[in-house]
């Protein structure tokens, strides 16, 4: 199945808000809702879309979060598997995608110090180390997403609002019910106030009111899709970007670029190994080369050295937090209940 225009437009609407109905798709591609919705089908059955999941801002919550990189070696086909299962079932982990490149595993973890942390890398560690011939770290200081203007071929709004998280900002404090709600939207973000009521004990209208007060205060960011790399008609590029000296005015500068670039769908301020990454979504080798080559001219002043990494699969999506069990019929604070061991 080839993505023709109309397509890629409902894809592009569904990745500026993962939530709209197909009405209010409708009147963005110029078809029916009944049409609209018959498409999304076909683009979720055929597998262009993975999932829906909602950008949880985890800073608010009390977390922060760490990129891990992880070259393999006697690592077969089924042993890798074993290791991805791993990760995706693991409480603590937000993030598992496969690369080719200078790693072959990425995956993103949430901890709330840097005990919790530690113990969950001693964990994998314990299980896993003889298949680990390099590990790197890279605490996340903040991540910014970006629409998928080029799908459609257009420029960039830079206008519209950040969908970012990370960074300065004050604690938020959750009840139960809120922790629930994101709990569902977090890898589901297109479930009804309705259904999500019925989950979590609560009228569609109360949901629908803590989902925006959820937004009002930052919490959530943004609600997006997650496209399948196996068959979505794009390469999707990993960047990690070294910088020669620190320049806040250039630092900026490449964040404007990184901005108005259509095909630049993530960028990534981290404290680690290096300083930034950015995630690249193109139609052809060429169309990458391109852009890299124009990166490395306009920013051969603080560009020292960079790594290339090809996903070519994502595994988990989740920014949120699973509820203890001890908590589920209690109305209180969730924060006190968290567990990392």
């Amino acid at each position: 199945m080839l993505l023709d225009l109309k397509d890629r437009k409902i894809l592009c609407a569904l990745d500026r808000d993962a939530r709209q109905s197909s009405s209010q798709i409708a009147k963005t591609v110029g078809l029916s809702s009944q049409v609209v919705g018959f498409r999304m089908q076909r683009l979720i059955e055929r597998k262009f879309i993975s999932w829906f999941y909602t950008v949880i801002n985890i800073g608010k919550l009390g977390f922060t979060s760490h990129k891990n990189f992880i070259r393999l070696q006697n690592c077969d086909k089924g042993q890798e598997q074993i290791i991805i299962k791993f990760l995706v079932e693991h409480p603590n982990v937000l993030w598992v995608a496969q690369c080719d490149g200078r790693f072959d595993l990425v995956f993103a973890t949430w901890s709330q110090d840097m005990l919790s942390l530690n113990s969950m890398l001693r964990e994998f560690q314990q299980k896993f180390s003889q298949f680990v011939a390099e590990r790197q770290i890279a605490p996340i200081i903040r991540g910014e997403y970006f629409s998928r203007d080029y799908l459609v071929n257009r420029k960039r709004d830079l206008g519209r609002k950040v969908w970012a998280f990370g960074g300065p900002s004050e604690t938020v404090t959750l009840d139960l019910h809120d922790w629930q709600i994101l709990s569902v939207l977090s890898n589901a973000a297109r479930k009804t106030c309705v259904e999500i009521g019925v989950r979590v004990g609560l009228s569609p209208d109360a949901v629908a009111k803590r989902i925006v007060r959820l937004k009002a205060t930052q919490v959530i960011r943004h609600f997006n899709i997650v496209p399948n790399e196996a068959v979505f008609p794009y390469l999707h590029y990993k960047i990690l970007l070294s910088w020669k000296k620190y320049d806040e005015r250039r630092e900026l500068g490449f964040a404007e670029y990184c901005a108005a670039q259509p095909h630049i769908v993530y960028l990534c301020k981290v404290l680690g190994p290096w300083d930034f990454e950015i995630d690249l979504e193109v139609a052809t080798a060429q169309e990458y080369r391109d852009i890299m080559m124009e990166i490395k001219s306009v920013f051969s002043d603080i560009l020292r050295e960079y790594s290339v990494l090809h996903i070519y699969q994502v595994h988990k999506y989740n920014f949120c937090p699973s509820v203890p069990e001890e908590c589920v019929s209690e109305l209180k604070p969730l924060r006190t209940f968290i567990s990392h061991s």
